[in-house]
């Protein structure tokens, strides 16, 4: 399975439209979990023409976006992803979320918020922020990630 793994697009506060790019790798993907700060409900339509979308809320969303769950949990080819958006100062903050979801042991554990990539092992959970959508163009980064039932999973950052 391929997940396409992003966060802060925030579209259209900093930027007008989806990267090419994002579309080309969710175009490929199976499902896509979007991390929080879409800002706009249009973000999630026009990513659920190229896959199914999962998403969170993040703290930019506005009212429209209410609907979306803070926290979210999913079982996919045998592993349990658990996201949500991330809130506060960024220091330590890939182990608060990990405190939010330490009752449901998961696999891997996807957040954003801080607009900066990280992929680490954290005591058998694989933590991973796909960074910003927004950001300036050549710091923009998000995440292919390869399911396979029994295989480890296989994270690929993407830089744009």
């Amino acid at each position: 399975m391929r997940v396409a793994i992003l966060s802060d697009t925030h579209i259209p506060t900093r930027l007008s439209d989806i990267p090419g790019k994002v579309y080309e790798v969710c175009g490929d993907a199976d499902l896509v979990l979007h991390a929080g700060d879409h800002v706009q409900r249009s973000v999630i339509t026009d990513l659920e023409r190229m896959a199914p979308v999962k998403a969170v809320q993040g703290n930019m969303d506005g009212p429209e976006l209410a609907h979306l769950p803070e926290r979210l949990c999913l079982e996919l080819e045998g592993f349990r992803i658990c996201m949500a958006h991330g809130s506060g100062a960024p220091f330590g903050l890939e182990k608060r979320v990990l405190s939010w979801f330490s009752h449901r042991n998961p696999d891997i554990v996807v957040f954003g918020h801080t607009h900066s990539y990280m992929e680490k092992t954290i005591d058998g959970t694989l933590v991973l922020n796909p960074g910003a959508v927004s950001a300036r163009s050549g710091s923009r980064t998000m995440i292919e990630l390869l399911l396979e039932k029994g295989e480890p999973p296989n994270a690929r950052r993407i830089d744009f």
